[in-house]
């Protein structure tokens, strides 16, 4: 048996996501059970980042989540259900999704994988303090504990218990398909305060404006967050602008500059896109401080030198900024996005 420790610090010591991969190249499981009270879009991108999608294909996976207080993202349990081999539990799902701010009758804040390769007689858990959030997973300070045992004594005296009770959480939970529809909607009613308005109706600019930033498409490679998203057209407004109606496609509407928690500014160009949509170009996220976008809600702050950006994860804008949403509004592909008061 070989037991270790981790504390998320720098990017030279362990994280939570990358002792996951550890223990899972030393099990190869036939069987990976992930455990966690929430998960968000980000926490789904950052493991994927990390695994590559060929973790999908070489073996089943199960995924045990929670929905206390609306902390779970619908899109990250979509994105799950999608892969191949996968299938999605919620701790007291039927009951949970039909409570008024979905309170739990128990608060479920586990947070643990197991991995399993009984035929090699390899098993493994990593648990710790962090859900599977991008912050969870690998920026925020973390801590937790890794367990690796190669013989049946072993697991039965450290690890058999553990993996019996996750099994019985299991046993009992509900099948995210049977509620993620009723939890989604319900969900999206709770965030949005505001009246969703035509996108003609908005108007600028903004000192503080927000938007989620949905899936980020991998334009800089399997292994690396996409830094390229779409904004609603007219959201240019917000950042000062006022292109013209018949502004032809591919044109650039105007310059921004990004002011961003690590390094210096970093301007990019807003720009009309083919799809008539405006688009923009974030700064790397990797190299200024922000670790991953996709699934986080985007900030931006007018700034004498810039627009401060911040991208905060779905329940943290919520304590930060929930209280002072205005005309929240809603795009095709369901993002919101609006302004602050």
């Amino acid at each position: 048996m070989k037991v270790s420790s981790f504390i998320h610090s720098d990017s030279a010591h362990p994280t939570t996501l990358t002792e996951i991969k550890r223990m899972h190249d030393r099990v190869s499981p036939t069987d990976f059970f992930g455990v966690y009270a929430y998960a968000t879009s980000s926490g789904v991108a950052s493991f994927e980042l990390e695994f590559g999608q060929s973790f999908w294909l070489d073996a089943p996976s199960r995924w045990l989540f929670g929905l206390d207080y609306g902390r779970t993202q619908p899109q990250a349990l979509r994105r799950i259900i999608q892969k191949p081999n996968t299938e999605v539990k919620i701790v007291d799902g039927a009951w949970i999704v039909e409570q008024e701010g979905f309170l739990p009758r128990r608060d479920f804040h586990a947070k643990l994988a197991l991995l399993r390769n009984p035929q090699e007689v390899r098993f493994g858990m990593v648990v710790g303090s962090g859900n599977f959030s991008s912050n969870g997973l690998k920026k925020s300070l973390e801590g937790g504990a890794v367990i690796y045992v190669d013989n049946k004594v072993d697991y039965n005296k450290c690890l058999s218990k553990s993996f019996a009770i996750a099994k019985g959480l299991w046993k009992n939970a509900t099948p995210a398909e049977e509620v993620l529809s009723a939890y989604e909607e319900r969900w999206t009613n709770s965030f949005s305060r505001g009246v969703a308005i035509a996108e003609d109706g908005i108007f600028g600019p903004r000192q503080i404006f927000w938007i989620e930033a949905g899936y980020v498409t991998k334009n800089r490679g399997e292994f690396s967050p996409g830094n390229q998203i779409d904004l609603p057209r007219g959201m240019s407004r917000f950042f000062g602008f006022n292109p013209d109606r018949n502004l032809p496609l591919n044109s650039i509407i105007g310059a921004v500059t990004f002011l961003t928690p690590v390094g210096g500014p970093i301007t990019r160009n807003l720009r009309l896109g083919n799809n008539q949509m405006e688009k923009i170009t974030l700064p790397i996220p990797e190299t200024h401080g922000f670790d991953i976008y996709d699934g986080k809600v985007l900030v931006f702050q007018t700034h004498e030198d810039g627009f401060k950006t911040r991208a905060l994860e779905g329940d943290d804008f919520e304590s930060a900024f929930g209280d002072r949403l205005k005309d929240v509004r809603v795009m095709g592909s369901g993002r919101r996005y609006g302004y602050i008061e």
